[in-house]
């Protein structure tokens, strides 16, 4: 048992150091830093637009649109066309209302440099509208509550149902913005998964082929077993990636912490309720996204096992990469429609519950039943392929490996047996 800690204690010391593992680190954060950043100035531009002038002589208008509850943003001190033009030819401005109010008619221009018009233009329009409502409502003599009456708007309401097997079923409102955050937290951990599997696969592939047809894995096998010798790479590299997992949930943590005290932040979380987000569905998702990389890193152990010498690595874990990219876009069309009968069969396929399952769980269309024969099924298939990669993998580095698969895994079981009953131990 020493010697398999041995194994693994390099095996992850090599990559852990390595820069390829800092620039594996430091990438996506930059990545995530860079378009938080983008929305944060987008943001503040948001809020430090230009402001606007307003030439009126009327008294009750210029209250009305100084308030702050209007939303306009008015340069109190321009109160001339001439200071608004020059203001506006120096940029200072977005632009300039001229105002009249005769015999309760309200005539406005707005005048801006930007041909497809402004937001401001729009609210300006409607706070005048409204505003000439009042002045005819109180010139034909109508009550407060009668012209509060005339512009109410007409009663709307939105009903958002489901079809499944020709049933309609009405959504409470409440469970709507919760299914977008489940939604959305799906659609995170399979682009994650995406990632780390893309990252990882080449990486578990050279660690299992780097030694194979040399000289060194003779020195090596003299005094470990093949199977000490595989795990320890295996479960060396399943650590790093534990590892990168540990830090970014570290990093998220406490960026959290210190990034909601910004308003962009806050006006961002005050729209996703992080409540919906529920314990089962949080557990089982984090038990997919692990269980999912662990398959896919075994996978392209198995593929690894396959080669001979490490410059057919990359090819030999092509197929890994095709799988994985059809299991992401399964999981896209399970975003867009999770009943449908393809994505329902699918979910129970063991390469692509991982990718797939989440959205079904977030849009609440399975059982948990059905939840938890998926995730023996994929934790039964990915046992056998563990199995099969250790076969081929002793097959490979105690003989030389032979084009035909079935020769290869009987002479991979009688090396097994050998090893099983033999005197040493590790």
């Amino acid at each position: 048992m020493n010697k398999f800690w041995v194994i693994l204690k390099e095996s992850y010391r090599k990559n852990v150091q390595s820069v390829g593992f800092i620039v594996m680190i430091l990438a996506p954060l930059i990545i995530i830093g860079i378009g938080l950043g983008v929305g944060y100035f987008v943001s503040n531009a948001e809020d430090d637009s230009l402001s606007i002038a307003i030439i009126s002589k009327n008294e009750q208008v210029q209250a009305l649109l100084s308030s702050k509850e209007t939303g306009l943003k008015i340069d109190k001190d321009i109160q001339s066309i001439a200071k608004a033009k020059k203001a506006l030819g120096n940029e200072e401005i977005e632009g300039y209302a001229t105002i009249e109010v005769t015999d309760n008619v309200v005539e406005a221009e707005y005048v801006s440099t930007d041909i497809q018009g402004t937001p401001n233009a729009e609210l300006l329009k409607s706070l005048l509208t409204s505003y000439q409502t009042q002045l005819k409502g109180k010139e034909l003599a109508l009550s407060q509550q009668e012209i509060e009456a005339l512009t109410s708007p007409i009663q709307f309401s939105e009903s958002i149902v489901t079809i499944k097997e020709g049933v309609i079923k009405t959504e409470d409102d409440s469970e709507i913005p919760g299914s977008l955050v489940r939604n959305g937290a799906a659609y995170l951990i399979s682009i994650a998964i995406f990632i780390f599997i893309t990252t990882y696969s080449s990486i578990i592939a050279q660690e299992i082929a780097s030694e194979k047809g040399t000289r060194i894995m003779e020195v090596i096998l003299s005094s470990v077993s093949s199977t000490t010798h595989f795990f320890g790479k295996l479960v060396g590299i399943l650590l790093v990636c534990l590892t990168q997992i540990s830090l970014y949930a570290i990093i998220g943590v406490i960026a959290f912490v210190q990034l909601k005290k910004i308003n962009f932040v806050k006006d961002v979380l005050s729209i996703i309720d992080l409540g919906q987000l529920t314990a089962s569905f949080i557990g089982i998702s984090v038990a997919l996204f692990l269980l999912g990389i662990f398959l896919y890193v075994v996978l392209a152990a198995f593929f690894g096992s396959l080669v001979t010498k490490i410059e057919d690595v990359n090819k030999a874990v092509s197929p890994v990469a095709f799988i994985a990219v059809a299991g992401f876009y399964g999981g896209m069309f399970a975003f867009v429609n999770p009943d449908h009968l393809i994505v329902e069969i699918l979910s129970f396929v063991p390469l692509f519950t991982p990718f797939i399952m989440p959205f079904r769980i977030a849009a609440d269309n399975i059982s948990s039943t059905s939840i938890a024969i998926s995730l023996v099924a994929t934790l039964s298939f990915t046992v056998l392929t563990t199995w099969i990669s250790l076969l081929l993998y002793r097959s490979n580095v105690l003989v030389y490996s032979d084009t035909n698969l079935f020769k290869t895994m009987k002479r991979s079981w009688s090396i097994f047996k050998s090893e099983r009953n033999s005197t040493y131990k590790d």
